[in-house]
């Protein structure tokens, strides 16, 4: 018992370094798409990811997952790639402040799905916490006017599929390499990302590479996408997928740090107070059982 502690927030903290690079990714990537649609820019993306992954992993561990491995490696995918394409699609009939808000319902969707799918209810701490984390969301993503329109509807269904990654995640990855099961996963990206754009977008490789354009690419596949998804793989069945969720709402706090520092944009005392909000969230299911057991004692 005195093991597992240790062992869950080294795990937890390898999962906070993973919002790092995606918060840090936001302006790049808003750069980076006004070279290239958004399509061909994610199959460019978890091409070159695969790639590496390819290497990583090498060939027999991604032939040792065997058919059961390889089945849930691409379910997973698919689930990841149906989450980007619904908030792709619904982010061009909302704002980005309502895109970013409805996404972050999963912190939500969670532990309400945890527990009837998975047979983990959330704790009363995860509950307060998520309540805090989806008061800080809203801070920090608020504009007005706020409204629902069929684009905020799109981005419910896309938080819908976040939320079942996750669980997936928890559930089907236990017994198999993380390197090789995340190859699958990107490899599934990949394919439907690339079908995607020949199908609907006019350009499907950039007739350019500008500078900003190579170093997105690269920051995005080896940071945002190899390490990323290998860490979530490998390390968030180390905690629960209720603390997984508080955890990735750190991403739009380094995606406004990052925005300020990198990009220039100014943060509303209302975005600075709702990034408190989301960590005070993490705080309180953090210290929740100690705190619980204390008074107990």
């Amino acid at each position: 018992m005195q093991n597992r502690y240790p062992r869950r927030y080294l795990a937890e903290f390898i999962l906070i370094t993973v919002t790092v690079f995606w918060g840090g990714t936001f302006p790049l990537v808003k750069e980076a798409i006004a070279d290239l649609p958004v399509l061909a820019f994610l199959w460019i993306r978890f091409a070159f990811a695969a790639a590496l992954l390819l290497l990583w992993a090498g060939p027999a561990n991604i032939l040792r997952l065997g058919k059961k491995g390889w089945t849930k490696g691409v379910a997973l995918g698919t689930l990841l790639f149906a989450s980007y394409a619904f908030q792709t699609y619904g982010l061009d009939l909302t704002t980005s402040a309502n895109c970013a808000f409805v996404t972050g319902l999963n912190v939500v969707w969670v532990p309400l799905l945890a527990g009837p799918l998975l047979g983990k209810p959330a704790g009363p701490g995860s509950k307060i916490g998520v309540i805090f984390a989806l008061a800080g969301l809203f801070l920090l993503t608020y504009q007005s006017p706020w409204s629902v329109n069929p684009g905020d509807l799109l981005v419910l269904v896309c938080s819908l599929f976040v939320a079942f990654h996750i669980l997936g995640l928890d559930a089907w990855t236990e017994g198999f390499d993380g390197r090789a099961l995340t190859f699958v996963q990107i490899l599934t990206m990949t394919i439907l990302s690339g079908v995607g754009s020949f199908l609907f977008e006019p350009v499907s490789w950039p007739s350019v590479w500008t500078p900003t354009l190579f170093w997105a690419i690269v920051i995005c596949s080896v940071f945002a996408t190899v390490y990323a998804f290998w860490a979530m793989t490998v390390f968030q069945k180390m905690t629960t997928p209720t603390r997984a969720a508080l955890i990735y709402t750190l991403e739009p706090v380094f995606g406004a740090l990052f925005a300020v520092a990198y990009a220039g944009e100014v943060l509303s005392p209302y975005g600075w107070a709702g990034g408190a909000l989301i960590v005070f969230g993490m705080a309180i299911a953090e210290a929740w059982p100690a705190l619980v057991g204390r008074h107990a004692a």
